[in-house]
């Protein structure tokens, strides 16, 4: 009995330090918050594939799903994404930001505004994973991540959102 004993203490100690180890969604959630400003102001990668309406820098095994007006949908192995853009929206615009609020559910909801763009990052929960929402004026990027990658994916989504050049609307 008593080296079941030890075999379950080292099984739940083992597990215990194992549990420990991620961080926990509250630190993940002030993580993206804190960097948040230094994050959509690093640079971005050049944009390596082109739309009608964009360019776009997207990572190596991204798969084109769908492509519409206004919207792409794209899979980077696994992960779904969606991109929402409005062209006339400009990049100052806090219009998809404000919706946002008004329809709160929201466990983050950080902006940032400068001279050029109002910037702005959501997150909330969706069954057992995370809604990750990255935005810049008339642009709305938008996937599903678990806890362990919800900080990767949101400074690879500012990467994509970072680079993407509209074209101007022909009259």
């Amino acid at each position: 009995m008593g080296k079941k004993m030890i075999g379950l203490l080292l099984i739940g100690l083992t597990i215990l330090i194992v549990s420990g180890c991620g961080l926990s969604e509250e630190e993940v959630l002030e993580n993206i918050s804190e960097t948040i400003q230094t994050s959509f102001n690093r640079q971005s990668p050049e944009p390596n594939v082109e739309f009608d309406h964009f360019n776009i820098y997207f990572p190596e095994n991204i798969e084109i799903i769908e492509e519409s007006d206004g919207n792409l949908i794209f899979n980077d192995q696994d992960q779904t994404y969606i991109l929402f853009y409005n062209q006339l929206e400009p990049p100052t615009s806090d219009a998809f930001y404000l919706a946002e609020k008004r329809r709160g559910n929201y466990l983050l909801l950080e902006s940032y505004q400068d001279d050029e763009r109002l910037i702005y990052v959501k997150v909330s929960e969706v069954e057992e994973d995370f809604e990750l929402q990255v935005g810049v004026g008339g642009l709305r990027l938008t996937t599903h991540v678990s806890l362990r990658e919800l900080e990767d994916t949101f400074n690879q989504m500012v990467d994509m959102i970072n680079s993407i050049e509209v074209s101007t609307i022909e009259e």
